[in-house]
């Protein structure tokens, strides 16, 4: 139990880059922490970090140590949960469209099955979501499949594709838009209003496409809300973009007109989870759940 202490102040301090504010996540003085990474290190002998006034740099050693000691925190933490008999929990990072769109639903249809298990669900900039994915502090991530693939642990993902449906665009009744050609170079003159609109999604775009939406300033709102976004095209003149399963009911609903995006652009949702670790049964029934 006490190389698994020193194991926590290690990871701490390798990903922190800092004694100080490693000490201060952890609530240790600056000391105690220094002699724990100490103990550690003449335990094992082996240097972990090479240490100036300065600068805290992680040894070939410590680099070795750090994604082994992120995997046997995560395991124990596991360990723990299930001994004590509680409440699994399903820890998921999405992009703001999937959350609207395809997560409610989900959610229904696997509290059927597993009906004890807490969901925590946030939209985050997939850069960083995938470093918690890495870190084993989430279990499961979910973007754009052109999104995803340009991720820098892309190789260390199991990808799996759960939603593959055309984009629409979609804007109030009596739109000036409805009146033009509705060819790219028409609709990007207007104000646009886009959930999430991560750059990872926008480099993938050809580079044709990137330039003539950055010449437009595209998006002027960049929002975390799918309705949000809905919600300001039904009530002025800026446009958004949906997936069609969501454009359809409102076209129908006559709440709203649309056209499917010029481009033949997809909403291709894909389930990412790291491709070392062991999967969880909740897990994949949650991606089942989305997919059915």
């Amino acid at each position: 139990m006490n190389d698994l202490r020193l194991m926590r102040h290690f990871e701490s301090v390798y990903r922190l880059r800092s004694f100080s504010n490693a000490a201060e996540e952890l609530r240790l003085t600056h000391s105690a922490l220094t002699k724990s990474i100490k103990a550690l290190e003449q335990g094992w002998d082996v240097k972990l970090f090479h240490r100036t006034t300065r600068t805290v740099v992680p040894t070939e050693a410590g680099k070795r140590l750090y994604p082994m000691a992120v995997d046997l925190i995560s395991f124990a933490q596991n360990v723990r949960v299930k001994t004590q008999g509680g409440e699994h929990r399903l820890q998921i990072i999405c992009g703001p469209a999937i959350l609207d769109s395809l997560i409610q639903p989900a959610i229904l249809k696997f509290a059927a099955r597993y009906p004890e298990t807490q969901i925590t669900v946030e939209t985050m900039p997939p850069n960083l979501a995938a470093e918690e994915l890495i870190q084993r502090r989430i279990h499961l991530l979910l973007y754009h499949e052109a999104t995803l693939r340009q991720l820098p642990y892309f190789e260390k993902l199991r990808v799996r594709n759960i939603v593959d449906e055309p984009y629409y665009v979609i804007f109030r009744p009596g739109h000036p838009v409805a009146v033009t050609g509705q060819a790219m170079q028409d609709i990007v003159k207007f104000d646009w209003a886009i959930a999430g609109y991560d750059n990872l999604f926008e480099t993938s775009l050809p580079s044709e496409l990137q330039s003539l939406l950055k010449s437009h300033g595209f998006p002027k709102y960049r929002l975390l809300s799918q309705a949000a976004c809905i919600d300001l095209a039904t009530r002025s003149d800026i446009l958004t973009t949906v997936p069609k399963s969501v454009a359809l009911p409102l076209i129908e609903r006559q709440v709203v007109q649309g056209i499917p995006h010029p481009g033949n652009l997809r909403f291709s949702v894909n389930s990412a989870v790291l491709t070392d670790a062991a999967t969880e049964p909740t897990v994949n029934h949650f991606i089942d759940c989305l997919e059915s």
